[in-house]
Formats: structure tokens, C-alpha cells, sequence
């Protein structure tokens, strides 16, 4: 059960949208605000991007090391929560900021596993007990956003 709620949770985080611009096909330019901010022809940007991507970082707590990009930072967030940990709920809210996420990134997947929580579906699927054991790390990993935000405009 609690692994069909990580995968559930993995597949729902993998699918949100992180502003990535595609094509059309048209042969149309993009609008500026879709535009792609890193100068250059699309081949380097490419390239930095996979660059990017290829990261590893360590993992907090142990010696491994795992691959990270900006949705590798926000899967714990969800994970942790679904699973009930209020302090490590918060704490994948603090790894996913040093990591490089937006603050809105984890606002939006804060929203997200929220949203998630109240479908019927889920509810029906598996039940009243993991609505309400999602309750207090929700507000915690809430609650270390609003402390880190409040920390960055000192």
C-alpha cells in the first residue's frame, strides 16, 4: 500500500508542468515569455541543460549520492508527506530549497500533493487514514517555506 502511494505520488510530482517551452511545430517564434532565458543557440542551452541534469548531489543522512534536477528535489517533498513524517516533510522542504528549487516550485508541489489529497478518488482509494496522516506534514513542510522565504528577505 505505501508503495503504490510513493509511485502514485512519484507519477503525479513527474507530471507537473516546470514552465519548459515546446514547440510547436509551426515554425512560429516563441513568445518572449516562453523564450528560453540562457543566450546562446538552443544546441548549447540543450547541452548546459543535460549538463545540468547529470548533477549529483549527496543525499542528506547518508553516502550516497542521487542525480538531481528540479523535479528530483520536489519528489521527497510529496513522498515524505504521503507517508506522515512532519520533520521530514519540512526537511525535504529545506534539501529541495538548497538544491536549487524555486520557492515556487515547492509552493506548487506543497499545492499539488494538497490537491491530491482532497479528489475522491484518492480518498476512496486509500482512505480516511492517510488523508489525516497527511495533515500535520502538510502544514510542517508549509510552515518550513514560509520560515525559509522569511529567512531570505533578511
Amino acid at each position: 500500500m505505501k508503495a503504490l502511494i510513493i509511485v502514485a505520488v512519484s507519477v503525479l510530482l513527474l507530471s507537473l508542468p516546470l514552465g519548459f517551452a515546446q514547440s510547436t511545430g509551426s515554425g512560429k517564434a516563441m513568445p518572449s515569455a516562453v523564450a528560453p532565458s540562457t543566450p546562446g543557440c538552443t544546441g548549447c542551452a540543450a547541452s548546459a541543460a543535460a549538463s545540468h541534469d547529470a548533477a549529483t548531489k549527496p543525499i542528506p543522512g547518508t553516502n550516497e549520492t542521487m542525480v538531481v534536477g528540479t523535479v528530483e528535489n520536489l519528489i521527497p517533498i510529496g513522498v515524505l508527506t504521503v507517508l506522515g513524517c512532519e520533520k521530514c516533510s519540512a526537511e525535504a522542504v529545506n534539501w529541495a530549497l538548497q538544491q536549487g528549487s524555486s520557492f515556487e516550485d515547492v509552493e506548487r508541489t506543497l499545492r499539488t500533493v494538497a490537491a491530491m489529497q482532497k479528489l475522491d478518488c484518492f480518498k476512496n482509494q486509500f482512505g480516511p487514514e492517510v488523508n489525516t496522516r497527511m495533515e500535520k506534514p502538510l502544514a510542517a513542510a508549509k510552515e518550513a517555506l514560509a520560515q525559509a522565504r522569511t529567512r531570505a528577505a533578511k
